[in-house]
């Protein structure tokens, strides 16, 4: 990685671009008269501040609206992606409630503390107290989403102009990555991703104390992001003892030696402040895996350790077998990481702090269980920041570089290579290039759902469930199918009729068309009272459009 980074420019003079250099004699320009990188670089305007800026706050304002309305609207509709959301409504319930995190959704008296470290989300805990539904934890995803376009179109401002900062945080907030996290209900991983955002958009603005305490809340997100903390370190350590600087260069704009509010306090990554991470990262992934989630599981051990194949004590330990493995159906791992790199166009590839994304990828791609290779899913969320804001730091480390390059290299004649024309034309349009992928993905995503009249459609099956539900008392114990599991777990003790063990609950609400089971069950009185339940002596008390209330 030397001289992946380079120092900033000794001198910060303005450059003349305006000016036009004399003719070849073939009638070209000579290359090395006029700026290799950029044309004149957008001027920033004097505080420009991302959090006071109109054009931001409105596509922040875009990505809350959108993402809450996709998300809302699946809760409406009653089509959840998995039991989530179910699960999380019910965890954050126990703790406005001043109770210990145990979610019978997940199992009957199981302690959540004992499947993953998500202690961070007990922070929706006082507004779940005012406003105990689902929605409460819909709205703090889609807030937290939204709030972390401000760090990236903040750096891509500072670093190269409030166009290029607006354009990147618009092509961010609506990556593919993001829509598929809102797209899958709720997840405690939404809190990464403006964590993330917010100390990296430190670290490639040189702002070393930000980045560290930015990145320190990581653990409590869950037991995987000590890792990614631990990556951070890594890059910033490196960074310091080979005395990198990050986005090197002058910010666009910039009179001859005047200092921005972005170049003051900006400095090199430290080494001992990257060391640092490293070991907190480390230290807190590893007690939470093999001290603190034993601890609250009912097996008393880390369940998905079943997921590492050789590296999870399956098949015996080897070097082979973890190359094997992570292999293994790479058609679609090489599709994943194409189109994670796609909202960047691959520009990202270009700076260290991409190398950041290694651990979760890696982890994801060796471990057996085939949803962590796609692109469904949430686990492509919290690698978009760390792309977008690697691209940053890279356009502008190549842009001044370039702007350097043009005021020492001596006139010529001869193009420049193809590659330094590639850069320059990346780090110039790049980006434009990322507003427009963004653009185009948006009809492959989520996203494309705001323009489909079905999207907003309330059927009157889903009104049958809520009349179903309406039956049941607040308080009250049910067993009730997936789809039901969020809006009931809000205000009663609710368990999933697909788990093992389930007492004989007060209630239990069946949806018959959505159960979820195969072949579909057409009886269902028969079926809840003859085989789920044949001596709890459930009456049936409500019935709609396939959808059934019983009680004991």
């Amino acid at each position: 990685m030397q001289g992946m980074l380079e120092e900033r420019p000794p001198d910060d003079r303005e450059i003349a671009v305006d000016a036009v250099p004399e003719a070849a004699p073939d009638g070209g320009l000579p290359w090395a008269r006029r700026p290799l990188a950029v044309a004149r670089p957008e001027r920033a305007r004097a505080g420009f501040s991302a959090w006071r800026d109109p054009a931001t706050w409105m596509i922040a304002t875009c990505v809350f609206g959108a993402y809450l309305v996709i998300s809302l609207y699946r809760l409406f509709q009653l089509t959840p992606s998995s039991w989530d959301l179910g699960i999380f409504t019910e965890y954050v319930k126990q703790y406005a409630n001043l109770r210990a995190p145990v979610v019978d959704v997940r199992g009957p008296g199981f302690n959540l503390l004992g499947d993953h470290f998500q202690v961070i989300v007990a922070l929706i805990a006082p507004f779940f107290r005012v406003f105990p539904s689902p929605a409460t934890l819909l709205v703090a995803q889609a807030l937290l989403t939204a709030v972390s376009v401000f760090p990236v179109a903040a750096a891509g401002a500072e670093r190269l102009g409030p166009g290029a900062g607006r354009a990147i945080g618009f092509a961010y907030g609506f990556s593919w990555g993001l829509q598929q996290m809102i797209n899958f209900d709720f997840h405690e991983i939404a809190f990464a991703v403006p964590l993330l955002a917010f100390s990296l958009s430190a670290l490639v603005r040189g702002r070393t104390r930000a980045a560290v305490l930015w990145a320190l809340p990581l653990v409590a997100v869950k037991e995987d992001q000590g890792f990614t903390v631990a990556a951070i370190g890594v890059v910033m350590a490196i960074a310091g003892a080979r005395g990198w600087r990050f986005g090197a260069g002058p910010a666009p704009g910039a009179t001859p030696g005047e200092a921005t509010a972005g170049e003051r306090g900006r400095g090199r990554p430290g080494t001992t402040p990257g060391l640092f991470l490293v070991w907190w990262g480390l230290s807190w992934s590893l007690l939470e895996i093999g001290v603190i989630i034993p601890h609250f599981s009912a097996t008393h051990r880390y369940a998905y350790w079943n997921l590492g194949g050789v590296v999870g004590g399956g098949p015996a330990f080897s070097a082979g077998g973890v190359l094997a493995q992570f292999g293994h159906a790479y058609p679609v791992k090489l599709e994943t990481v194409a189109l994670l790199l796609l909202p960047t166009a691959f520009i990202a590839l270009g700076s260290p702090v991409a190398a950041i994304a290694v651990p979760s990828i890696v982890l994801r791609f060796i471990a057996t269980n085939d949803y962590y290779w796609g692109t469904m899913w949430h686990y492509n969320a919290t690698v978009m920041p760390i792309l977008f804001l690697a691209a940053i730091e890279v356009m502008a480390r190549w842009r001044a570089g370039d702007e350097a390059r043009w005021r020492t290299v001596p006139p010529a004649r001869q193009a420049p290579p193809w590659w330094q024309s590639a850069r320059a034309g990346a780090s110039r349009h790049g980006a434009a290039m990322m507003a427009a992928i963004a653009v185009a993905l948006a009809f492959q995503y989520p996203l494309s759902g705001l323009w489909h009249g079905q999207t907003y459609e309330i059927g009157k099956h889903a009104v049958a469930d809520e009349a179903a539900m309406a039956v049941v008392p607040d308080g009250a114990t049910v067993t009730t199918t997936l789809n039901l599991l969020a809006p009931l777990a809000a205000r009663t003790d609710t368990f999933w009729v697909g788990n093992d063990h389930n007492p004989n609950t007060e209630y239990v609400v069946f949806d018959g068309p959505n159960s979820g089971y195969s072949p579909a069950v057409t009886n269902v009185p028969a079926f809840v009272q003859q085989q789920l339940y044949p001596k709890a002596g459930y009456q049936v008390i409500f019935q709609a459009d396939g959808v059934f209330v019983f009680k004991r």
